[in-house]
């Protein structure tokens, strides 16, 4: 009698997961499988001058990260981020052809899910990406290069069958970029004027950022002196680039430019000067360009006046 109990169990069980591999396969019949695909997009910086090169750091090679969520199709990620499951986490992302994927190498989930994600670059340089807090830069350093730090706003309530499954991630730009030009004084054009260093004092050169709820820097309240040019330049009366292109943490600057320079006496004598008080104050914003152009001459050095303009 034990033995056909025991049959009957096991016919039954055996019988429930063999319907239960019915229903799941007949669940979504035209649910095709799609590899998880990426398309970063980097948004140009503004320039702050009509006449500005574009700068060198936009000849680097960038690398890519992404973290994925996925939500049951019908909830937004606007009211139910607090329940979205991860499905990347701070993940690699390597190009093959036109686009980028995970390393990991992961399908596209289930069409009854809609995916959401979140971007940055560099991938190196990510200390965390939730969907609270977004990408997180901690300890920022930009007295030495820091890299092209981006990020992407969510991009939201995504589906497979959109655009083939490909994301655009738009990058966007979590520092700015200060560089300098300098040219000669009205009346001195026939003078020899070398300049020998430019910095500009008064700087928070370090911190951290997150881009959620809203991109927000969070600085030392240290200021400090930062170095773009040592050398020896004449000037001439048409403005010339000099030294590097800096990138700094968004802030409101109230600092000065110190300019060592020299100019050639009648005697063909080199004589030495330096600007120590040149106030500057400007509000630098994320994914702008600022150039200062400098007018130097034997009676000193002046701040020329630049309307911004977009230079895309």
């Amino acid at each position: 009698m034990k033995k056909i109990q025991c049959r009957i169990l096991l016919a039954t069980a055996f019988l429930s997961i063999a319907c239960f591999g019915c229903v799941k396969e007949n669940r979504e019949p035209h649910d095709p499988i799609v590899k998880l695909a990426f398309e970063p997009v980097m948004h140009a910086q503004v320039r702050s001058t009509a006449n500005s090169e574009t700068p060198d750091a936009a000849q680097e090679t960038n690398t890519f990260g992404v973290s994925a969520w996925y939500l049951d199709e019908g909830t937004s990620w606007s009211n139910g981020a607090d329940q979205a499951q991860t499905l990347l986490t701070s993940s690699r992302l390597v190009q093959n052809g036109n686009f980028w994927y995970p390393e990991s190498g992961i399908d596209w989930p289930s069409k009854r899910y809609s995916v959401s994600c979140i971007g940055f670059s560099p991938f190196e340089a990510i200390d965390a990406c939730t969907p609270t807090e977004g990408v997180v830069f901690r300890e920022v350093d930009t007295s030495t290069d820091p890299g092209d730090l981006r990020y992407t706003e969510p991009q939201t309530n995504l589906s497979k069958s959109q655009n083939g499954g490909i994301i655009t991630l738009p990058m966007i730009p979590a520092l700015c970029e200060v560089d300098f030009r300098v040219r000669s004084s009205i009346g001195y054009e026939q003078t020899k004027v070398y300049v020998r260093s430019i910095a500009l004092d008064g700087l928070s050169l370090k911190g951290d950022f997150h881009s959620l709820p809203e991109p927000a820097w969070t600085t030392t309240g240290i200021t400090e002196s930062l170095n773009f040019f040592e050398g020896d330049l004449q000037v001439s009366y048409e403005p010339q680039r000099i030294g590097q292109t800096r990138r700094l943490i968004p802030q409101k600057l109230k600092g000065m430019i110190l300019v060592e320079y020299e100019y050639e006496a009648p005697s063909e004598e080199r004589l030495h000067q330096a600007e120590t008080e040149l106030v500057i104050e400007r509000n630098l914003e994320a994914g702008r360009q600022y150039t200062i152009t400098l007018a130097v001459s034997p009676s000193g050095v002046e701040i020329i006046t630049e309307t911004p303009s977009q230079n895309e």
